[in-house]
């Protein structure tokens, strides 16, 4: 097929096909949660998560779920879903439910500034979910608010061991 394109159109032919692939491989900024995955996200995070993960996300016991650190730790919404429904809450690994952590992974993001919209998050799609690239609009406004807002009297550093290496963002008292 390339012998019958002029040089031109076969480098156009091969770069789109090339784009076309590499794109589908990365996952991408959509947002993919409702608004009501998120509502019903902060009702099982405040009753199953908060204790440790803090009302705020700003890690009191647990790690903080706040920033783009945060956020690229896990790169995707499926990484982490996958990572929450396994290990999570630790009293009961695993026992929540599909819908209840997509419903917690929806408010985590929502809470990072990612925004709802009509589609809701599954299994099958969290994978493409980009977690940096969906909160980063979002990120910027909620980390001036933060900056303005003191947070409860506390150590919100978390050891390394629960960071994978990575520092957490640590928020102005």
């Amino acid at each position: 097929m390339l012998a019958q394109l002029s040089r031109p159109r076969a480098a156009l032919a091969i770069t789109s096909s090339l784009a076309m692939t590499l794109g589908s491989m990365w996952p991408g900024a959509a947002a993919a949660f409702t608004a009501d995955q998120a509502s019903a996200g902060k009702t099982e995070y405040t009753s199953q998560c908060a204790q440790c993960h803090g009302l705020r996300l700003e890690g009191l016991e647990a790690p903080g779920l706040f920033g783009q650190d945060v956020m690229g730790n896990w790169d995707t919404a499926g990484g982490l879903y996958e990572f929450i429904s396994v290990a999570m809450p630790p009293a009961a690994p695993g026992q929540l439910g599909e819908a209840a952590y997509l419903n917690v992974v929806a408010y985590i993001m929502e809470q990072n500034g990612a925004k709802a919209d009509d589609k809701e998050l599954t299994v099958a799609d969290a994978g493409a979910v980009s977690l940096v690239a969906a909160t980063k609009d979002g990120a910027t406004a909620m980390a001036a608010a933060n900056q303005e807002t003191a947070i409860e009297a506390g150590d919100t550093n978390v050891p390394q061991a629960f960071t994978w290496g990575k520092e957490l963002p640590q928020f102005k008292q």
